[in-house]
């Protein structure tokens, strides 16, 4: 075999990958799913589990966006407020500007032609209350969606290194 040959194998071979990949990804899931149990969802609770230090994990599915609640916000918080698969600024909007955020790519941002939304994240950390994780945001300059509510009351409100 020459040498084109080889490569145009090659290149055949990665494109049918990233694709298999994507479409995988893409399947919708199957888990039965039960009514919200907090008020910070906004669809439907698919998965409960709890944390090595005892709070919940909820996996939440609200339309396309699949999303989680970790802990259990209190009543009368900001975090009640909020639900998964709003954007950005409408939390903003609802709760106020957050102490501290970051943002920081994904393992997804570094596929080739991967032009998904969940190649970068926004991390926003309220005092009191814990951190917001956005999809989407990032260097595309667009608000991101709400994806993850992390309920911490200790929280000091900003982000700190090797986290």
């Amino acid at each position: 075999m020459n040498t084109k040959n080889i490569v145009a194998i090659g290149l055949a071979a990665a494109l049918c990958g990233c694709s298999a990949l994507q479409q995988t990804s893409s399947q919708p899931q199957t888990t039965p799913t039960a009514s919200p149990s907090t008020s910070a969802t906004a669809g439907n609770v698919q998965q409960s589990t709890s944390t090595a230090d005892g709070r919940s994990i909820q996996k939440i599915q609200a339309g396309k966006i699949e999303g989680e609640i970790i802990g259990t916000p209190a009543k009368n918080s900001k975090f009640a407020k909020v639900r998964i698969g709003m954007g950005q600024k409408q939390v903003e909007d609802l709760i106020g500007a957050p102490n501290d955020s970051h943002s920081y790519t994904t393992g997804k941002a570094f596929i080739p032609f991967y032009f998904g939304k969940d190649a970068y994240r926004v991390e926003t950390f309220y005092k009191k209350e814990g951190s917001l994780t956005f999809q989407g945001g990032g260097i595309t300059g667009t608000s991101g969606v709400l994806i993850r509510v992390s309920v911490d009351t200790t929280a000091d409100g900003y982000a700190h290194n090797g986290q």
